[in-house]
């Protein structure tokens, strides 16, 4: 099997999910990302995302990370994100008017 251009960890702890991306959260592997991640959605638990140093990040994964947040929500579960961003990926984000939304 082909390496592919983006990484998720998924780890199910005894209160908590976690979701680690990293790679390339583009367009281009949304469609995979997304099913990968729907698969393992636990709304029994808090969520913890953790986007650690991706290559390239554009708005069809932020609104994954949004859908994530609201669905968690919903459910009255803690969601907590944490973000290592290039400062050019930060910028990206910020100019986007993302950046608030996210955190």
């Amino acid at each position: 099997m082909d390496k592919l251009p983006y990484d998720i960890k998924i780890v199910d702890e005894q209160k908590k999910v976690s979701f680690r991306f990293s790679g390339q959260l583009i367009i281009n592997y949304i469609e995979k990302i997304v099913e990968d991640v729907k698969g393992k959605v636990n709304l029994q638990k808090d969520l913890e995302v953790v986007v650690d140093n991706p290559d390239a990040i554009d708005v069809t994964f932020i609104q994954l990370i949004l859908a994530l947040k609201s669905t968690y929500s919903k459910q009255d579960k803690n969601v907590t994100f944490s973000f290592t961003l290039s400062e050019e990926l930060k910028t990206l984000i910020v100019n986007s008017g993302f950046y608030n939304v996210l955190n």
